[in-house]
């Protein structure tokens, strides 16, 4: 009995360890279980997270294309503070602005991927009690399943016309296309084609400076111009020329005192600092970097990718094999040798009037220019336009281009008799090269030079400077960016349609 009792025991000892053993891997299979189902319900939940995200970010696509085709599509009086975001959802009923609190942009179709998104917007307040034209914040909330994801980006709206800056260049000759001491007023905008990583597309050294507003300017040309714009800057009303530097391709160099931007100072009137620079290659110089004034730093480079392209007389357009024979098509041609050796000698005494009852150019022997329409001077034609002994003022009315297929030559000064550009508007063209070359002279008007514009001395422009290469010498000359110009081009002025380019600010998920 005492042996079998033994056996007994160890076959219940045995039974027990075979059960708790059992029991432990029940335990174990329960845990396993319940963390594989964990595991795959935050697998499951971090996919549909994401998955919202990425209906988020489709949602703020969709917006921001909306947005740009409200510019695009309104072509008097664009705005994203008139209660209408390019018809969305109608015509007729009002979307915002508010700059206090966001409002819905009611997509009517709004699911993407088997999830769903909205849109919300908040204008940004233009310190006098209203909401700016060009600025926005932008809210997307993506949702799929139980998951929710919201991105929240601050976007502006940018007229990249190369008539809407105080200097855009091409290719550039020797490398360099801005060169020299010059004071620029305004958005400076560069292409650098053909230029290496090494090479500078700006060189400016002296006293040269890119500048954000209109501190300095002639009151001859403060005069006859509309009211430089304002902005809110930290917390103050500034006068601010939004003006952005861009250089696709190339250096900016700085040396000496020459500066982009100047460091904010509190309690005046003007926007010191450049609204932003957008530079791929760097800076150069014996100052570089250091001599830039951005509210987005140095680092950001060239943020329009191919959209922008250098605009040539010899492009196609509409039917004619190239604009220049548009232009000539359209336009009272001068090709009489005579009339051209007049307009290749304009002075304030000069006395003439040619016109096809459509296209007129004119001087009344007293100073007074008046053009309208397309004045094309043929056979290389040049214009001149120099004074006369003491009298070097030609004032100019009307709204009208000049296009002559030799060089331009202005030692004078060229003003409006209004104001500039909303009532008169003087544009020059060439394929060759314009030249300022008479010291302290005044010129207001729209140049375009495909291959070269020089200012030898200190000529101040109200205008815009579009060309291949610009040397601007060492005499210190001005230029000042007039933003009301890109939507008073006189007719035929090459690139007068608007492109608008909207750029991201900030961005964070909230």
């Amino acid at each position: 009995m005492g042996r079998q009792s033994q056996k007994v025991k160890q076959k219940g000892l045995a039974f027990a360890l075979v059960l708790a053993f059992v029991l432990i891997l029940a335990l174990a299979a329960t845990a396993f279980i319940a963390l594989s189902g964990t595991e795959i319900r935050m697998v499951r939940r971090q996919s549909d997270s994401t998955r919202a995200f990425y209906i988020a970010e489709g949602g703020l696509e969709r917006a921001i294309y909306d947005l740009r085709q409200d510019f695009i599509n309104d072509l008097t009086d664009p705005s994203w503070a008139d209660e209408n975001i390019n018809n969305i959802p109608d015509a007729v009923t009002p979307v915002g602005p508010d700059n206090i609190d966001f409002y819905l942009l009611s997509y009517t179709d709004n699911s993407l991927d088997d999830g769903s998104y909205t849109v919300e917007l908040r204008n940004v307040d233009d310190g006098a009690g209203g909401s700016l034209d060009d600025e926005i914040w932008v809210k997307s909330t993506g949702t799929y399943g139980d998951s929710t994801r919201t991105i929240v980006v601050f976007v502006k709206i940018y007229n990249i016309s190369p008539w809407n800056t105080a200097i855009f260049g091409g290719a550039g000759t020797g490398g360099v296309l801005i060169n020299g001491n010059v004071d620029i007023r305004g958005s400076v905008h560069i292409l650098g084609i053909g230029l290496t990583p090494t090479d500078y597309a700006i060189n400016m050294s002296g006293t040269a400076n890119i500048g954000n507003n209109y501190k300095g300017i002639p009151s001859t040309l403060l005069s006859r111009i509309p009211a430089c714009p304002t902005t809110t800057f930290n917390g103050e009303t500034l006068e601010s020329l939004g003006a952005v530097l861009r250089v696709k391709q190339g250096l900016v160099g700085l040396s000496g005192s020459a500066i982009a931007g100047q460091a904010d100072i509190s309690g005046n009137d003007y926007k010191e600092t450049l609204d932003g620079v957008y530079v791929t290659d760097g800076y150069g110089g014996n100052k570089g970097a250091s001599n830039v004034y951005s509210d987005n730093g140095t680092a950001n480079a060239y943020d329009l990718g191919d959209v922008v392209t250098f605009p040539s007389l010899g492009d196609p357009y509409q039917d004619y094999d190239t604009y220049q024979e548009y232009l000539k098509d359209n336009a009272l041609v001068i090709s009489d040798p005579a009339k051209l050796d007049e307009l290749d000698d304009i002075t304030p005494t000069s006395n003439f009037s040619y016109t096809d009852g459509t296209n007129t150019i004119s001087m009344d022997g007293s100073g007074n220019l008046t053009i309208s329409g397309i004045v094309y001077l043929d056979n290389d034609g040049t214009l001149g336009m120099g004074k006369h002994g003491s009298d070097k003022t030609i004032t100019y009315s009307g709204s009208g281009i000049i296009v002559a297929e030799g060089d331009v030559e202005i030692d004078i000064n060229l003003l409006t008799a209004n104001t500039f550009p909303t009532s008169d508007v003087l544009g020059i063209m060439t394929p060759g090269e314009i030249e300022f070359d008479e010291a302290n002279i005044d010129v207001m008007g729209a140049f375009y030079a495909e291959t070269k514009i020089e200012a030898e001395k200190q000529t101040d422009i109200a205008g815009t400077l579009v060309s291949n290469y610009v040397d601007m010498g060492s005499q210190v000359p001005s230029v000042y960016q007039v933003p009301a110009l890109y939507d008073n081009l006189p007719t035929g002025m090459i690139n007068l349609w608007n492109i608008w380019a909207i750029t991201t600010r900030s961005w964070q998920e909230i």
